[in-house]
């Protein structure tokens, strides 16, 4: 990142500078310079300022984490959450059909993905870990990432609370490739944030209403 944004802003500063050149020239000589070339000019100073902002806040790996306490207790969540992995689309509206698949490789879990249905198509996570001792799960996908990621992964924990409740904390990582992806990495994180709010959201009514939220 800190190279694509020093990247940005050489350029930026011989742009500019080269700018105030001739527009001093053409204060001078107002002929040496014509109308189309001071439009020119302007336009490229004002796509290289927006460039120059996303050069510094762009992002070639993206992390979001969300938390949200459940007023039901750790071993009740992790029923849903941990041992019904293969079937989310029962409770999470970002998931239209979800069941599971593959051999069984990790204790406590008969299967090693599952195959989801979203708005994008068909969408296969692999875990790479599954620890119901400590409640935590971890998955990347193989199938349905956007066209600008790389990688994409997820882990999902639970933690005890007193008072009987447990805190679901949803993770995402996604690693982007290619300038559009970097570009469009502040847009790409807004995006999976609030999918992960949503996710959490729906966990915590899930589990406290007994049936999904619409």
């Amino acid at each position: 990142m800190r190279s694509l944004f020093l990247f940005y802003s050489m350029h930026y500063i011989m742009f500019c500078n080269t700018f105030i050149l001739l527009v001093s020239k053409f204060k001078k000589n107002m002929s040496s310079i014509t109308k189309t070339n001071l439009i020119m000019m302007t336009t490229v100073l004002i796509i290289a300022v927006p460039l120059l902002i996303l050069g510094i806040i762009g992002q070639r790996k993206i992390h979001v984490k969300r938390e949200l306490t459940i007023n039901k207790s750790i071993d009740e969540v992790w029923e849903v959450l941990g041992k019904q992995f293969g079937e989310v689309h029962l409770w999470s509206s970002n998931f239209k059909d979800s069941k599971p698949g593959g051999d069984k490789k990790f204790e406590g879990i008969d299967y090693s993905y599952r195959a989801t249905i979203t708005d994008r198509g068909e969408t296969i996570q692999l875990l790479d870990s599954f620890d119901a001792a400590n409640y935590r799960l971890a998955y990347h996908i193989t199938k349905g990432m956007p066209g600008i990621a790389k990688t994409a992964s997820g882990i999902w924990s639970l933690k005890p609370v007193e008072n009987n409740q447990a805190t679901v904390i949803i993770e995402f990582d996604m690693e982007v490739k290619n300038i559009l992806g970097y570009l469009l990495s502040p847009l790409v994180k807004l995006k999976i944030g609030q999918a992960t709010d949503e996710i959490a959201e729906e966990l915590k009514y899930y589990m406290e209403n007994g049936k999904a939220q619409k």
